[in-house]
């Protein structure tokens, strides 16, 4: 009977040519063809594990502890990679959601299009991807979880990274115990959707909102953005977007509208006289100047052009 054995890659001097080959020959079934760049150095000395079976592969790189983006193509296919920083905040891009991590939060990434990737400390990511031939049905039923960040404190979440982290730090696991680990991973799935999904009916509706809200500032500039775009990119209905709102009394429409004025009351404050008053409408979304000058002064009782000078001339 075959073994199945974890991969140590790196050293802690690897030179940096080396280091990004070896990353990104790591990356490529899971993310794609991977661009990094370190903001204040180089990927000299970049260790990590790496453990593949037919239906799960498992990675933890530690990166230098420094600022890094990465880039990827992603493998145009139903697979999903799952994510976590473990020593500072991360932040996701795929499509035309951003969601900005606290370290060990979990996110579940499509592996269908590009993404990006950033950790703001650099150091540990621990990276989970699952073929979606593996998936089976269970892949429509986590399609609502994907973009979602998930707490590190979610108990079904906890069993799924303690898993991984069994597969990653055993010497070698024979053929049946490699199929059974991964097989009770993939039995983890329907209760973590069940958990996410009991919790939202009580505890995360505020997360969700927070997510719709990411989006929204995400997206400020786009004058066509509309909610059928937040529908998209959250896997619910526009109703349903439009339910989280009018729990704070207000609208979808109106709460855009509101963020859209407030940044150009700020942009006009902070920027003086350096923005014509049309430069700042157009840049926070809008695309009629007439509409932008009479809500403004309807919400904040001054004209933008008075606001402007006033401000200008405290600079």
């Amino acid at each position: 009977m075959g073994m199945v054995r974890p991969m140590k890659f790196g050293a802690l001097s690897l030179p940096d040519r080396e280091s990004r080959m070896v990353c990104r020959s790591i990356l490529l079934d899971m993310l794609g063809e991977a661009t990094l760049n370190v903001m204040d150095g180089d990927l000299t000395g970049v260790t990590g594990l790496f453990w593949k079976y037919i239906s799960l592969s498992l990675t933890t790189i530690y990166f230098p502890k420094s600022a890094l983006h990465l880039s990827a193509s992603g493998v145009n296919s139903a697979d999903i990679v799952i994510l976590r920083a473990i020593d500072g905040p991360l932040s996701v891009r795929h499509r035309k959601v951003l969601a900005q991590l606290q370290p060990r939060d979990v996110i579940f990434v499509p592996a269908d299009a590009a993404c990006e990737i950033t950790l703001s400390n650099g150091g540990r990511l621990d990276l989970a991807h699952l073929p979606g031939y593996a998936m089976g049905a269970i892949r429509d039923r986590l399609k609502p979880l994907c973009m979602q960040i998930l707490p590190a404190d979610c108990l079904p979440l906890g069993l799924l990274t303690n898993y991984a982290g069994y597969l990653l730090r055993q010497e070698y696991q024979s053929e049946r115990e490699a199929a059974m680990m991964v097989a009770h991973f993939y039995d983890l799935l329907p209760i973590l959707i069940r958990q996410i999904s009991s919790d939202s009916l009580e505890n995360l509706p505020q997360g969700r909102l927070s997510s719709i809200k990411s989006i929204i500032e995400a997206n400020m500039a786009r004058s066509g953005f509309s909610i059928s775009d937040v529908a998209d990119a959250q896997g619910i209905t526009t109703r349903a977007v439009q339910k989280f709102f009018s729990r704070e009394g207000t609208t979808f429409s109106r709460y855009v509208l509101e963020r859209r004025l407030e940044l150009a009351k700020s942009m006009m404050l902070t920027e003086g006289g350096s923005l014509s008053i049309s430069q700042i409408a157009y840049s926070v979304g809008f695309n009629d100047l007439s509409y932008f000058n009479r809500t403004f002064r309807s919400r904040y009782g001054v004209r933008p052009s008075d606001l402007r000078r006033a401000a200008a001339s405290q600079l």
